[in-house]
């Protein structure tokens, strides 16, 4: 492919932690390698160190935890300290592809130009309930004026505001299972609406006692997690939560080319849809293949395929009717691979699937031990979201075909 054209989006930075690792590189060699995310803490795991995560963590055995990560080497800010968990997860990650991009600070004149867009599905989880908790049970007074910003769920999106020295536009979406995805293209979309000139879109959940209790009760939740067996061991439960953080830098390919930035790839498709679904449920199979179908499709040849699979057998479906879709299309086979089944899942873990893509077509590989001899120039994924929502998006690579 030839380069992108000048008023291309193009993603130039990624910072990732991740129940893989933390780094573009530590999560992209575990994901090629088939490592798996899913671990029980350990005595001295930094998961559990004093000053990096004071709050609780709810009772589980096995979970997708984040690996490898230590905040204070990501979070330079004086306000480390009262960060809460969820927060801390997103400026590290946020940090990490700002200077992955090439850049360190913002000057005056780009302050004001730089965005930053946040997906949440639920936002701080713990601290909320813990918060509401104690208010309920000793009256308004106990609440702390210190601690109620961060419940906000905008709260991780102004502390790296904060963080970056950025002053531009600040919004965090959530949109259920696609908070990830629908964040990336409100962030494409600044971009393109001339609203700033380089913008930092992230994805990031935890997860509490709360979501784990519902999951139970819905009997989703795998019984290795080993919380509340009672309930779990009932039913046929097949998710792992997970926790994380995925961030991308996104810029104008001219922007980036005056900079001399490395680019990981072209933005050529990224929108979100209804489907027509109800409101608790996902898209069918069909409308999903149908919709991914006619919004990549025209943008050119698809080689892989990132899929939603995580366990369970409606998103399993939606894989297999794409899937088939592109290869009816295009006249052949297309490559695929998931990323969930190996690092668990929250509801903006789509943002980490574009992350993964982005290195995919910018080192021209895939870990499709099935079909693995073609080079990967152009990729493809979708978010699907209860409630009906569909975000397709698609990736091509640029010449610049390298590892990363």
């Amino acid at each position: 492919m030839s380069d992108p054209r000048e008023d291309a989006i193009v993603i130039t930075g990624i910072g990732l932690v991740t129940p893989l690792g933390t780094g573009a590189d530590a999560v992209w060699h575990a994901w090629t390698n088939g490592d798996c995310g899913f671990r029980a803490l350990e005595a001295g795991d930094s998961r559990l160190a004093q000053g990096i995560d004071p709050s609780d963590l709810p009772a589980v055995e096995r979970a997708a935890f984040v690996r490898d990560f230590v905040p204070r080497e990501h979070v330079r800010h004086g306000l480390l300290r009262r960060m809460d968990w969820v927060s801390r997860m997103l400026v590290a990650a946020a940090r990490q592809a700002y200077r992955d991009a090439g850049c360190e600070a913002p000057d005056e004149s780009e302050r004001e130009r730089a965005a930053i867009v946040v997906g949440s599905q639920f936002g701080n989880q713990r601290e909320t309930a813990r918060y509401t908790r104690r208010v309920l049970d000793a009256g308004i007074g106990a609440g702390s004026p210190m601690l109620f910003p961060n419940l906000v769920i905008n709260a991780a999106a102004g502390y790296a505001a904060i963080e970056l020295g950025f002053s531009g536009p600040n919004l965090t979406v959530s949109e259920h299972e696609a908070s990830g995805e629908a964040a990336f293209v409100a962030a494409l979309d600044l971009l393109l609406s001339g609203a700033c000139d380089l913008a930092i879109v992230g994805g990031v959940d935890e997860f509490g006692e709360v979501y784990l209790q519902a999951l139970a009760e819905r009997r989703l939740l795998h019984p290795s997690v080993g919380w509340n067996k009672a309930l779990t061991q009932r039913g046929a439960g097949w998710l792992i939560p997970a926790e994380g953080a995925a961030a991308l830098v996104l810029e104008r390919a001219d922007r980036a080319r005056r900079r001399g930035a490395r680019v990981y790839g072209v933005v050529d498709e990224a929108v979100t849809v209804g489907s027509g679904a109800g409101p608790y449920d996902l898209p069918s199979p069909a409308a999903a293949a149908r919709t991914l179908r006619a919004c990549v499709l025209p943008q050119g040849r698809v080689d892989a395929y990132l899929g939603l699979a995580d366990g369970g057998a409606p998103r399993r479906a939606i894989d297999h009717a794409c899937r088939e879709a592109l290869a009816a299309a295009q006249g052949a086979p297309v490559r695929y691979a998931t990323f969930r089944e190996q690092c668990g899942d929250h509801g903006s873990i789509g943002m980490l699937g574009i992350a993964l893509a982005a290195l995919a077509v910018h080192c021209g590989a895939f870990p499709d031990r099935e079909l693995s001899s073609a080079r990967v120039r152009r990729l493809a994924l979708l978010g699907a979201a209860r409630s009906g929502v569909l975000a397709p998006i698609s990736l091509s690579s640029t010449d610049e075909i390298c590892d990363p």
